[in-house]
Parts: structure tokens; C-alpha cells; sequence
């Protein structure tokens, strides 16, 4: 779980948009809670009372997720849909802002929970958590940041390539030469994404070993909502560089795609709309923004 301490989007709203390629979205989304509990214990062995006052808030989560968000990943995902045919590079930065928005909300939800399973945790556990975490950075930098920049590309290509299929299908030969020029232009990523995840590990560390447990509570839950707090200024840099190369991506891919992969792709979003309206909970109400 701490794996993503820094994006818990993963956690809902990057699971949801990832089971969106499978037909299994609405089954799966029900069970969210229970997936998120079991990459908790994949990492750290809980005992019956953690586990069952986790299981608790993670229900009280996918309710909230539910009601509150789901009706503006609907509205989200129509105006996307809008910019199939002919894609606006402000409209699509606006539409990258709701989606922070959308990051944002999580991160403020689920801090409070992870902040408190944290200090739930005895010295053991902690102890078990960290390793597995540490662990986790070195096979990460084994996999995206030791090998040389010519399979980093590819490797990062092939990821994207996979990612897009399911919702375009093959890409096309300039699709993918426009894909090969962002992988030249961010071929140092890597590198200080992984930097700035170990600089919040520690945080959270020195966090913990404070003496004072709600003055620990309220540094992790700013941690954890605000991740960003812990990014030195050339890492802050990069992911704004990030950012914009993305935007100019999307909306090269969007303006160079055919029309069977845009027919494929309005009918993929439509079916993914149909999905999350029929998942919306009762009484749903948008705020598919940070509470704080």
C-alpha cells in the first residue's frame, strides 16, 4: 500500500480507469476494498482487530468513492469523448486539471486511514513494512532506472503501446514514431521519480519516530495528502515537463488516429460511462474534489 503513499490514486481511480479495458469493470469495482486489503497484507502481515477495522474503513472508501466521485468520472470521460474528432490542447489541459482534481479527492480521503494504520502498527510490523518497502525501491531501480537508456526507451514504449491497445487498438507507424520522440525527451524520469519516492519514505519514517503520536498522525496525514511537500525544486521541474509532454502526446495521438480507432475509442469510453453510471451509488453527489 505505502508503494503508492505518493499517487493512492492507484489505490481507486487509476484500478477503476485500468479495469475499464477488461468486462469485468462492475464486478471488480465491487470487490475493490477487498483487493486494496490484500495489497495491504502483501506488505505487511496485520492482525484480526487491524484487519477488521480496515476492512471497515476500506467499505466506508468505496461507498464514499461511489457516491461522490463516479458521476464526475462520467461527465469526465464524456468531455474526452468530445475531443475525439478534433482535440484542443487547452481543452485537454483543463481536462488534465480535473483530473488532478480527481487525485486530489483520493488523496484527501484516504490519508486519514493509511496515517492511522501506520500507528496502529507495532514495532514488528513496522519493521516488516519497511523492509518490504525498501526491497521494493531496489527491484525498481533494477527494472527502470539500472538498464541503458536504449531498453528503458523500449521497455517504455512497449508499456504505453500496451496501455493503448485496448482502447485503439494497433497503432499506426506514425503513431508510433510520435510515441519513440516522448520517450527520447523524458528519458531521465526515472530516475528522480524514484528519488522522490525514497525522500517521502524517509519522511514517513521520521514521522513515525516521533514521540508524540497526534503530532505523528497530523505530519503523515499531510504527507499523504500533499505528497508534492516532500519534491525538491529539479524534481518539481520535471514533473511539469512531464506533464506538458504528456498533454502534446495525447493530443498528437488523438489528431493522428484513424477513423477505426476513433470509432473503437468513443465506443470503449461510451461502454466505460455505461459502467460507472450503473455503479454510482444512491444518493450520489459530485465532488470529485479535495475536502481540504
Amino acid at each position: 500500500m505505502l508503494r503508492r503513499i505518493g499517487f493512492p490514486a492507484l489505490l481507486a481511480l487509476s484500478l477503476v480507469l485500468a479495469l475499464a479495458s477488461c468486462s469485468v469493470l462492475r464486478l471488480a469495482y465491487y470487490h475493490v476494498d477487498f483487493w486494496l486489503l490484500g495489497q495491504v497484507e502483501s506488505f505487511v502481515t496485520l492482525n484480526a482487530e487491524q484487519r477488521g477495522w480496515l476492512e471497515e474503513r476500506l467499505r466506508a472508501h468505496r461507498e464514499w468513492h461511489c457516491r461522490t466521485q463516479l458521476p464526475a468520472y462520467v461527465e469526465w470521460l464524456g468531455a474526452l469523448e468530445a475531443e475525439i474528432d478534433a482535440p484542443d490542447p487547452a481543452r485537454l489541459a483543463a481536462l488534465s486539471g480535473q483530473l488532478e482534481q480527481f487525485i486530489a479527492a483520493i488523496l484527501a480521503e484516504f490519508a486519514p486511514t493509511i496515517a492511522e494504520l501506520l500507528l496502529r502498527l507495532d514495532s514488528v510490523q513496522r519493521a516488516e513494512l519497511f523492509a518490504r518497502l525498501d526491497q521494493e525501491l531496489i527491484e525498481m531501480r533494477v527494472k527502470y532506472v539500472d538498464p541503458p537508456p536504449e531498453q528503458r526507451q523500449r521497455e517504455r514504449a512497449e508499456r504505453l503501446e500496451k496501455r493503448l491497445k485496448p482502447w485503439i487498438g494497433a497503432l499506426t507507424a506514425e503513431q508510433a514514431d510520435r510515441i519513440r520522440q516522448w520517450n527520447m525527451v523524458l528519458d531521465d524520469q526515472s530516475s528522480g521519480w524514484l528519488a522522490n519516492r525514497q525522500r517521502l519514505l524517509e519522511a514517513v519514517r521520521a514521522a513515525l519516530a516521533r514521540p508524540d503520536a497526534g503530532s505523528a498522525r497530523r505530519q503523515l496525514v499531510g504527507l499523504f495528502e500533499t505528497p508534492a511537500t516532500v519534491q525538491t525544486a529539479d524534481y518539481a521541474r520535471q514533473v511539469v515537463r512531464t506533464r506538458t509532454e504528456a498533454l502534446a502526446l495525447t493530443a498528437d495521438l488523438l489528431r493522428l488516429m484513424t477513423d477505426r480507432q476513433r470509432t473503437r475509442l468513443r465506443e470503449r469510453i461510451e461502454g466505460v460511462r455505461a459502467d460507472f453510471r450503473a455503479l454510482i451509488c444512491g444518493g450520489s453527489t459530485t465532488v470529485a474534489v479535495s475536502r481540504f
